[in-house]
């Protein structure tokens, strides 16, 4: 190799090594492929990346494992897995999902890929890449988040396809984590919530809005939930979705406040589906 040839190279490496220095990481806790539980994309075959970290401790939470970051992923492959050390560049993280996606679906036309958590918007610009990534190798991204703040998802919502936003009631909340959300000085975390469902319809991303019922819920705080969000109601989806006893939460909601909790929705003239965590039922992550 001539002088010119090895200046050459070494140039493009220090460029390569500038660009990923300045590549936005995020802490994962781990990537895999299964089918989707949950939402409208309900049965859907799905590709998964789960941030680690969240703000909020939900009393029905199934990944407390996301709480904090390890220090390190294991990245499911099906027949073999590896542990990707953390904290994981944005397009690593799409390349990943990208060969963990062929390998679980050869035949698949689009890929399909859910960024989840924990809280992805803790990680606004890791999203904003990770999806610019994935969408390049033709995957649809699926961003699921509490929607606590539109001043993230504004910054990554160009690259979202579909946004999945859970609207936390009280009642689901920890008592600490209530007093934080539901008494931030100037703001609501309704409001929040409601913002972050225009953004990503402005954007064109298809909305679902999930909502889990407790047996502690009460019909008052249902009702605001639904009133907050009649400006958008004819935009979108609302997902009703009756708890999976885990953790903290023991019993699953009585069929007759289910039936009772529906109505209410159907009467604010929402669009409204029931769907449980099916993935629970068939043993799937």
């Amino acid at each position: 190799m001539d002088l010119r040839h090895a200046l050459t190279d070494l140039k493009s490496k220090q460029q390569k090594d500038e660009r990923e220095s300045k590549e936005a990481r995020a802490p994962l806790i781990e990537i895999f492929h299964s089918i989707q539980g949950e939402g409208r994309f309900v049965g859907a075959p799905m590709t998964f990346v789960r941030t680690a970290t969240c703000p909020l401790r939900c009393t029905y939470c199934d990944t407390p494992n996301s709480y904090e970051a390890p220090a390190s992923a294991p990245v499911n492959f099906g027949v073999r897995t590896m542990q990707e050390p953390n904290p994981v560049r944005a397009s690593r993280a799409a390349e990943l999902c990208r060969q963990v996606s062929q390998a679980a679906m050869p035949g698949l036309k689009q890929a399909r890929v859910s960024i989840t958590g924990g809280e992805p918007l803790v990680f606004p610009e890791f999203v904003h890449q990770f999806g610019k990534s994935a969408r390049d190798h033709g995957a649809r991204l699926h961003l699921e988040t509490a929607a606590l703040d539109p001043d993230a998802l504004a910054n990554c919502i160009t690259q979202v396809d579909h946004l999945s936003a859970d609207y936390k009631l009280p009642e689901t909340l920890d008592k600490p984590q209530q007093k934080k959300l539901l008494l931030m000085p100037g703001t609501d975390y309704g409001t929040l919530h409601l913002k972050c469902c225009e953004i990503a319809l402005r954007r064109g991303a298809s909305v679902d809005v999930k909502i889990v019922l407790t047996d502690r819920v009460q019909d008052p705080s249902l009702e605001r939930a639904l009133e907050t969000l009649l400006p958008v109601r004819d935009k979108i989806l609302l997902v009703l979705q009756p708890v999976t006893p885990f953790g903290a939460v023991k019993r699953p909601l009585p069929a007759r406040d289910l039936e009772r909790f529906v109505a209410m929705a159907v009467r604010h003239k929402f669009d409204v589906r029931v769907v449980p965590q099916t993935h629970k039922t068939m043993n799937l992550p």
